[in-house]
């Protein structure tokens, strides 16, 4: 019995043990920075029309979908050229603030503000206020983007 209860309290310890180990290894990335800095070059690519950024950072999977306006975009080449290139086209201002990250292990999300602001193929001024949510996922030791989702509302003009 005595035995038994020993090797039981070494198995206990072992899976305590590596459970730590594979969080610590998730922990090692757990830096504000690192999401901050991809959602930095995001939004650059997004101003200048350049998809590169997207499939840099965003993994690419069936089934992706990326929430903006009440709009979708169904995977990556979706909203790269559907959305992104043709924005960028209309001179897209796109502002990120109140940069939020939350770390789950390999998991990992960041909330922001946004501010954006271009003129339509038809000539109207759009200057819009809202807030956006990027989903990440540590794969092979880099974040990516698995979905986002964004609302905004036009600024009221007092």
């Amino acid at each position: 019995m005595r035995l038994r209860v020993m090797l039981l309290s070494l198995s206990t310890a072992g899976l305590f043990i590596m459970g730590g180990c594979q969080g610590d290894k998730a922990s090692a990335y757990h830096d504000s920075a690192l999401l901050e800095a991809i959602i930095e070059d995001i939004r650059i690519g997004w101003e200048q029309g350049d998809g590169a950024q997207f499939y840099k950072h965003f993994l690419d999977w069936d089934g992706a979908r990326y929430f903006e306006g009440g709009g979708q975009n169904t995977g990556l080449k979706d909203l790269v050229e559907n959305h992104v290139e043709p924005e960028a086209e209309l001179g897209l201002k796109l502002g990120f603030t109140d940069i939020q990250t939350h770390f789950e292990g390999s998991f990992a999300w960041a909330l922001v503000d946004t501010e954006i602001k271009l003129t339509t193929s038809d000539g109207r001024d759009i200057h819009n206020t809202g807030h956006g949510t990027y989903l990440f996922r540590l794969v092979e030791g880099s974040w990516k983007v698995v979905h986002t989702q964004s609302a905004s509302r036009p600024v009221r003009r007092d």
